[in-house]
């Protein structure tokens, strides 16, 4: 495989100049206070707590307290304490996908949790969390959609833009459907988000449910319900910023 030198000059470029950082003030439960950078921070922006043991735990900043940031992990906070280094992130987080991203699993950071190797970054960013379009510019809905499964063409026929709702006690065939649709719908790309799902049933569902045929036109975001409350939740902007991503491209 050639050594992508363009790649290589991008991270490069996206090296900060400087680091800022502040320091743990207080932890409380899922809460970490901020101090020392408190004006380099905005609701919603990124920081990296680094632990006793030099781990880096990203945090999200939600609100601010006695001139302290208020910010929740995306992790488990073991070895975070008074004093611990907490560097700036950046307000916009982005993702870069590509078509190397299909048959790929990521967590909801965009970080490859299937053993396959580093996701390589594309040309252009996406941003996890983008505004919603103008109620008056966005399109309607249009022609219809095969989704590959007869039933539900014939009783509940899908056009391309619209949503649809799968809703079941469990043990009923969700997943299955779902995994039907992703193999089988006329869609060039599925990009499936797995939230709160237990922790044996991922690999299941990759594995029996989606298939080979499946995964190989998929992209799988994956949070599961042991996971931090913050992840999870960021698992839901990542599907969709990737599913954007796909889509501005017409697929």
């Amino acid at each position: 495989m050639p050594f992508d030198f363009d790649q290589l000059i991008r991270d490069i470029d996206s090296i900060p100049d400087c680091s800022r950082y502040g320091r743990v003030t207080a932890v409380s439960g899922l809460m970490v206070e901020v101090g020392g950078i408190e004006k380099e921070l905005s609701v919603g922006g990124r920081c990296i707590v680094e632990t006793r043991d030099r781990r880096r735990i990203p945090c999200e900043v939600v609100g601010f307290r006695q001139g302290r940031a208020l910010a929740m992990p995306f992790g488990a906070l073991d070895g975070v304490g008074l004093g611990c280094r907490a560097l700036v992130a950046g307000d916009q987080a982005m993702i870069y996908p590509t078509d190397a991203w299909l048959g790929r699993v990521v967590n909801a950071l965009g970080e490859p949790v299937d053993g396959k190797g580093p996701l390589p970054k594309g040309p252009q960013g996406t941003p996890i969390r983008n505004n919603p379009p103008n109620a008056h510019s966005r399109a309607r809905v249009g022609e219809k959609l095969d989704l590959g499964i007869r039933a539900i063409n014939a009783f509940l026929t899908c056009c391309r833009g619209q949503r649809m709702g799968i809703f079941a006690g469990s043990g009923v065939g969700k997943s299955s459907v779902m995994s039907m649709l992703a193999r089988f719908s006329a869609a060039e790309v599925a990009v499936i988000g797995l939230i709160g799902e237990r922790g044996r049933e991922l690999q299941e569902f990759i594995t029996e449910d989606l298939g080979e045929e499946g995964l190989a036109r998929s992209v799988v975001v994956c949070a599961t319900s042991d996971e931090a409350p913050l992840m999870r939740k960021q698992a839901a902007y990542m599907t969709l910023a990737v599913a954007e991503h796909f889509r501005d491209q017409g697929r």
